[in-house]
């Protein structure tokens, strides 16, 4: 019997106790470590496995009483040994994600980051077991008032607290940074969302000695000049970097082994025609969410599965505004040719 393929699972720990196929993008964990850099911002298209690699990152690296050993056991970062195991369920973790903070009014997005930031400090505080008290400015955090002063130094503030807390330097990874800087951007405030994310950031990534890692994904490589202008440690590994790309998506190689657990083998010319159409850093990569979608439903036959995944406001603006992209360039490309640029 095959295994059953994870569709819309984005957590770890339930896709691997879940009995699922994974395909092990543990290496991503090795990686991180190996890299110079301190802070990485990894930007790529929606459903690329962003979130599940946060979560994965997560489960490694996050302080926790229950062994999850049994979650990484024969995968890469289990196999490679005692200098990466060492950082094993060995390190503080904050955990946010950004995905659902869509609002029209700065107002409201300040809210919904004030109620995200007090649900991971009540978190935070319930697993930590400090034996010290909780110092006052983290259970304000906790408290949800929404005062975009102290909130915009909450990784900061939790970060120093945690470090005291345990005697270990914290990780950070921020999932969707920029879904509200697009809200934002959609709806008449970007400039506050900006000014916010800048100082929140900067305060947790920028020259804090309390950080051992830290982890941003996203759709959008914002411009360096605007959010991260005071981020100058940020690296930033976008689709054309070769580095950490073969960790988003499915290479080849992954694409034909999950044909083989699905029985699907004499599917693969089918499935290469419609979703092999990307480029990461050199090496051709498959979108996961069509290529689970499609060999969960062989019967369905193959559909534009990504198609319904995501808002296209930013592409509609542009087509309205003839800006990036002509009419003439873009008639080209619905029938079917296509256009080079550097």
């Amino acid at each position: 019997m095959s295994k059953k393929f994870p569709i819309g699972i984005s957590d770890f720990r339930n896709l691997r106790r879940g009995g699922f196929h994974y395909v092990d993008k543990t290496g991503l964990v090795l990686e991180l470590l190996d890299a110079g850099a301190q802070v990485l911002l990894l930007p790529r298209p929606r459903r690329f496995g962003k979130t599940l690699n946060l979560s994965t990152l997560r489960y490694f690296f996050e302080r926790s009483d229950e062994d999850r050993s049994d979650l990484f056991r024969g995968l890469a970062a289990w196999r490679a040994g005692e200098p990466y195991r060492s950082h094993f369920q060995r390190h503080p973790v904050i955990y946010l994600t950004f995905k659902d903070v869509k609002f029209r009014n700065w107002e409201y997005c300040l809210e919904d980051l004030a109620g995200i930031v007090a649900a991971e400090t009540e978190r935070l505080i319930a697993c930590t077991n400090a034996p010290t008290p909780v110092p006052r400015a983290v259970r304000a955090l906790a408290e949800d008032e929404t005062r975009q002063v102290r909130l915009s130094k909450a990784l900061a503030t939790l970060s120093s607290w945690l470090h005291g807390a345990t005697g270990e330097q914290v990780v950070i990874l921020v999932d969707e940074y920029d879904t509200p800087i697009h809200a934002g951007y959609e709806h008449g405030y970007y400039e506050q969302v900006v000014d916010f994310f800048r100082v929140f950031l900067s305060g947790g990534l920028k020259d804090n000695p309390h950080l051992f890692k830290g982890v941003l994904t996203g759709i959008l490589r914002v411009a360096m000049g605007s959010i991260f202008s005071g981020l100058n440690n940020l690296s930033v590994h976008t689709i054309v970097s070769s580095r950490f790309s073969p960790h988003f998506g499915f290479t080849q190689a992954q694409v034909d082994g999950l044909a083989r657990a699905s029985g699907a083998e004499d599917r693969l010319g089918e499935i290469q025609e419609w979703y092999d159409g990307y480029v990461f850093g050199g090496e051709i990569i498959y979108n996961p969410w069509s290529v689970l979608c499609y060999l969960n439903r062989l019967d369905d036959g193959a559909r534009p599965y990504w198609v319904s995944t995501s808002s296209n406001d930013l592409l509609r603006g542009l087509l309205l505004d003839k800006g990036a992209v002509s009419h003439d360039e873009m008639q080209t490309l619905l029938s079917g040719g296509s256009l080079v640029r550097p």
